[in-house]
């Protein structure tokens, strides 16, 4: 469900409840279309996320702390200047539709009053955020000039005007009012009247009237008895004044939620909260992280699947050099022929049908006609000596190539692993390490050396099971938190995370290792195969040899077992803790 008129309603009321009185004493800017304001009100402190992200636009109070960037934004700045000290006077929605008005009371440098409006349109693409004073735009987190729209400039100085909707508040309608408004619309299907004339009326708020009413939203609004129409504009009033915060689960991954009694999803699991912002907070942090992370991984994604494809490339053409090296032996053979026999051949011949002692049949040497036979056979051990040369140099590439390819996939596997901007930091802190990326940052030493947790399970037999998500990860699960005694999982040959059973003097049995090993398969490159290998050995035997990429490792005394990764099995066995 998109964040609509409805969910804008409880969630102006519950911010009004809660941050009105508040001092804002700090405002930062994580993300070029985000704000974060930290507001004080009596003993409480209060995280109020403000979003114009194309995708997930939105407004709420947040449990979890966002990454304060190191230079902040021309316009966090520009709010810091304005806000910071100032005392929210009010949060309440313009009208019925998606917009937040915060009202907020400040001193100017000369310790005049001065009262700011600070909007929030939650409106998919066209979503902003902007600093209003007097009505007149001090500016907004994305400039909008007429090439960008024709209908309304968003720019600093001009006068604020609210977007174009060309829809009806329903509270200012009486029953009649409202049945005739959609009466208008003809042949248009019951849904889409709704929508497309009353204001904050989402797609699934609009399916659940036309299902309340008992009538096809798909029918065209004419068709629809007047009475039935009339009786819409009370059931929207039960929306609103009926509040029910709940995310609704099918098959145990996130469809929905909602802001009210929704009898559309009354057979899916549901999960209920006291308040709208906790729902919002937690129906988007998933989302949202991912697209942040898609968004920040696109760039080194794609320098990454270049390098793969060159690499490929290069792999399939050292092969072809590989196949052709290895006729080296043969040339030697022409050439102790060709001498063997030089007595009775003929002067400067286009090839020689020769006895071959090397296997006692007849060979057709061919000859260049330029040279004499000796000069031919010379030629031949040249060819020998190249490529004898060529084969020792391309065994050398070769086995290069496939540690770049291996590495490289392994990187890719990690970024498919990522579940926070953190991980993705720490992988590209990783390829500028290793030189496949450029450096272009200056990073500090607390960035540095923060570091990811990896992820931490526990098996039916309750041994801890932790799986590393990125090459760092699997360094320092491996070579640093486990014990020597500890248990080490990896796929065979394929890129995947390094597994580790914390033994703590126990003998795990043969299901922990047969979980450890799913983990390993599930968390891998394979983890779509079935009969994925999996290697397990003691820590102990696990060894990283001087000068490897990071993850890579070598190992001895190992098993290996062959499993069929499921998630549904991944599930059943292991609680994350």
């Amino acid at each position: 469900m998109a964040l609509d008129g409805i969910a804008v309603h409880h969630l102006a009321e519950e911010l009004s409840r809660q941050l009105t009185g508040g001092r804002i004493q700090k405002i930062y800017q994580p993300e070029s279309d985000e704000l974060l304001l930290t507001i004080h009100r009596n003993k409480d402190r209060h995280q109020l996320l403000l979003s114009a992200n194309s995708n997930y636009p939105r407004a709420h109070l947040i449990r979890q702390t966002k990454e304060n960037p190191d230079a902040p934004p021309m316009f966090c700045m520009l709010l810091r200047k304005k806000l910071v000290g100032g005392i929210i006077e009010s949060v309440r929605q313009v009208e019925f539709d998606r917009i937040l008005e915060i009202i907020i009371t400040s001193r100017s440098e000369l310790y005049e009053t001065t009262s700011h409006r600070l909007v929030v349109e939650i409106m998919g693409r066209h979503s902003n955020i902007i600093l209003l004073e007097n009505d007149i735009i001090t500016d907004s987190i994305k400039r909008i000039n007429k090439f960008i729209s024709s209908f309304r400039e968003v720019l600093p100085g001009r006068s604020y005007a609210l977007p174009p909707m060309g829809k009806s508040d329903f509270r200012t309608l009486d029953p009649s009012e409202f049945a005739a408004l959609l009466t208008q619309q003809g042949n248009r299907s019951l849904d889409k009247a709704i929508m497309d004339n009353i204001q904050g009326i989402s797609k699934l708020a609009a399916l659940e009237l036309a299902y309340r009413s008992g009538v096809d939203p798909k029918q065209p609004v004419g068709q629809v008895p007047f009475p039935i129409l009339e009786s819409l504009h009370g059931l929207l009033e039960d929306l609103v004044v009926v509040p029910d915060f709940g995310i609704y689960l099918e098959k145990g991954t996130i469809k929905d939620f909602t802001a009210f009694p929704c009898r559309l999803y009354e057979e899916l699991e549901k999960r209920s909260y006291d308040e709208i912002s906790p729902m919002l907070e937690d129906f988007y942090l998933g989302k949202d992280t991912q697209q942040r992370i898609k968004q920040r991984s696109a760039a080194f994604h794609q320098t990454i699947a270049n390098k793969l494809e060159r690499n490929y490339n290069k792999f399939n053409h050292l092969m072809e050099d590989l196949k052709t090296a290895e006729d080296a032996e043969r040339y030697k053979q022409y050439g102790d022929i060709l001498y063997a026999n030089l007595y009775n051949l003929q002067e400067k011949t286009t090839h020689a049908l020769l006895h071959n002692y090397y296997d006692e049949t007849m060979v057709d040497i061919p000859l260049d006609i330029r040279y004499t036979p000796a000069e031919n056979a010379k030629r031949y051990y040249d060819k020998y000596n190249k490529q004898k040369r060529a084969l020792a140099y391309i065994d050398e590439q070769l086995k290069k190539t496939k540690e770049e390819i291996y590495y490289l996939e392994s990187i890719m596997d990690s970024v498919d692993k990522c579940s926070s901007v953190e991980e993705l930091k720490e992988i590209r802190d990783e390829l500028e390490e290793t030189g496949f990326i450029k450096t272009t940052r200056k990073k500090k030493k607390k960035e540095q050396s923060k570091a990811s947790l990896p992820m931490t399970f526990r098996s039916s037999e309750s041994f801890v099971v932790l799986v590393g998500k990125n090459n760092k990860q699997n360094d320092q699960l491996t070579m640093k938190t486990a014990s020597k005694e500890d248990l080490w999982f990896h796929v065979k040959d394929i890129p995947g995370s390094h597994v580790i059973v914390r033994t703590e003097g126990k003998t795990p049995g043969e299901a922990t290792v047969l979980e450890a090993a799913l983990l390993a398969a599930y968390f891998s490159k394979g983890k779509q195969s079935s009969n994925v290998p999996v290697d397990y050995a003691q820590v102990k035997h696990v060894h990283k040899p001087k000068g490897a990429k990071p993850g890579m490792v070598i190992y001895t005394d190992n098993k290996t077992m062959y499993v069929t990764p499921e998630k549904s099995t991944i599930l059943a066995f292991a609680n994350v803790e």
